[in-house]
């Protein structure tokens, strides 16, 4: 895993040297998800998780901006047991009991999305996504068959309200790759994710 994030974060911080002309901001940021996997073997509702991580800002100019985080995710995601055993067989390993079991996914995912400062307090944010599966706890096969592909690419589009630099967020993040590596069933996250960025640490370039 570190190996598949170590292009990303020095892409990172190449992007925050050449934009130290502007402060660059440090944070923490966290909140709640709502999340669901698309496709015959999964509920049609959002169910509720979390995300927590960390994230890096700055400016291009008054209005244009970036940032980028290293967030994890977890989806906890409601299986349809009708829909999954008629696909995928008891004879092939499938797990008929799966109806009153969930399937849990852990994702740190590193978003670059370009800002855009419609006034004081309301900016736009869009950019694509990517998230590296990191833990997986379900019981869709007997044999212990994880049907999870661990990369996923996703394009984000959001918002968030500034209150004296403390931020409540609001975005939606749409999965472009189909994650169900045994096919049959196309698997795709959506994501509705909301919380609050609190910045720690703001660097100044020094004249």
């Amino acid at each position: 895993m570190v190996k598949k994030l170590l292009p990303l974060v020095a892409c990172i911080f190449l992007i925050s040297i050449t934009s130290y002309a502007q402060p660059l901001v440090f944070g923490l940021k966290g909140g709640l998800d709502m999340t669901k996997l698309t496709g015959q073997s999964f509920g049609s509702n959002y169910t509720a998780s979390f995300n927590a991580g960390v994230y890096a800002t700055s400016k291009f100019n008054a209005k244009w901006g970036w940032q980028t985080e290293i967030v994890y995710n977890q989806g906890n995601e409601a299986i349809n047991s009708t829909g999954f055993t008629q696909i995928y067989l008891p004879s092939q390993g499938a797990n008929q009991s799966t109806i009153n079991n969930g399937a849990t996914i852990g994702a740190v995912t590193v978003p670059f999305l370009i800002t855009y400062k419609l006034n004081n307090f309301f900016s736009l944010c869009a950019g694509p996504q990517f998230s590296y599966n990191v833990y997986t706890d379900q019981n869709m096969f007997v044999n212990g068959l994880v049907p999870f592909n661990q990369t996923d690419f996703w394009g984000c589009i959001g918002g968030k309200l500034d209150l004296a630099g403390v931020n409540f967020y609001l975005r939606y993040n749409n999965g472009f790759t189909d994650i169900n590596k045994l096919g049959g069933d196309a698997w795709k996250n959506r994501q509705i994710n909301f919380g609050l960025e609190v910045p720690l640490l703001t660097l100044k370039k020094k004249k």
